[in-house]
């Protein structure tokens, strides 16, 4: 295969940049990948467009979930060749979509040699339309998970803290928390009428976010359909209480928590609410998101259950 890993060096607070040489220097697959380097926010999804117009099989994203859902929104929206397969090395904080994945093993001498196996699976990706900062609309792709609401305002106070690391972002949850809002959320779900007040609603095809919080037990990246988590008038006490039962995936069962599946949602929310799809802010409502079967082939093993 001919084979490119784009590596985002200011990941997992620069570690990437570190591991990644040393990495390589100590595989015996070093030298049938060639290494591109990011140096900025957006050029994952640059160079990964360039990777597919120039032919190659498999891209590689070292990085988290960003530089991930990076490199796939560049395959995706370029149109010329053939897109390739994908696979990735966590180098990143939260790195949750590996969580869906059975790896054999945790060293990351593991995950790159999956990464670079030949064997992969077909994934679902969402594509999401949201209002951008600039008040146009915006059309990404995620792979994991997207969510409107507390988790994109915990994202987003993370952002400005410009603090590295999972102690920085659970300080963030912790500063959403004391100033919790609710959403009046309204739209279709699969043709289903929601009017809900909600404080997040979350639409999944991998289960995990946040750092390894089963958000959507019941997800699947092979998947058809979402799974749409809504979290309703939730008071601050609630969500504390409820936030180790989502690491357990066992938050369903809560009487203030429902959940659907569907192909297609598309909401609005009052006031607008931020929206982030794999980790990364994307816009704010509306949102509209519909499920792309099949849509990439990603290098690993399905986890069971």
């Amino acid at each position: 295969m001919k084979i490119v890993a784009i590596v985002n060096p200011v990941a997992g607070s620069r570690r990437a940049g570190h591991i990644w040489p040393r990495l390589m220097e100590a595989s015996e697959a070093r030298a049938r990948v060639v290494t591109w380097w990011t140096e900025g926010p957006g050029q994952a999804a640059i160079l990964a467009a360039r990777a597919r117009r120039e032919g190659y099989d498999r891209v590689v994203a070292v990085g988290g979930d960003g530089t991930l859902m990076e490199v796939a929104n560049g395959l995706w929206w370029e149109p010329q060749g053939q897109i390739p397969s994908v696979g990735t090395v966590p180098l990143g904080t939260g790195c949750d979509y590996l969580r869906n994945f059975a790896e054999g093993g945790f060293r990351l001498e593991d995950r790159l040699a999956t990464a670079l196996q030949e064997a992969t699976v077909p994934v679902s990706v969402g594509l999401a339309q949201v209002m951008g900062t600039d008040g146009q609309p915006r059309r990404r792709i995620f792979m994991g998970v997207l969510g409107a609401g507390f988790d994109a305002q915990v994202i987003a106070r993370f952002r400005r803290l410009g603090l590295p690391g999972k102690a920085a972002y659970f300080l963030s949850g912790l500063l959403e928390i004391a100033r919790l809002r609710h959403y009046q959320i309204t739209g279709v779900v699969d043709g289903r009428h929601l009017n809900e007040e909600a404080a997040l609603l979350v639409t999944g095809l991998g289960r995990y976010f946040g750092g390894g919080m089963m958000v959507a037990p019941g997800a699947s990246v092979q998947s058809r359909r979402f799974q749409v988590v809504l979290g309703q008038r939730l008071s601050r006490g609630a969500l504390l209480k409820l936030l180790p039962q989502i690491y357990a995936g066992k938050h369903l069962d809560h009487p203030q928590v429902a959940t659907y599946y569907a192909e297609q949602v598309k909401v609005a929310a009052d006031p607008p609410a931020w929206v982030e799809g794999d980790g990364e802010l994307l816009g704010k409502t509306p949102l509209e998101i519909t499920v792309i079967p099949e849509a990439l082939q990603f290098a690993g093993h399905l986890a069971k259950g």
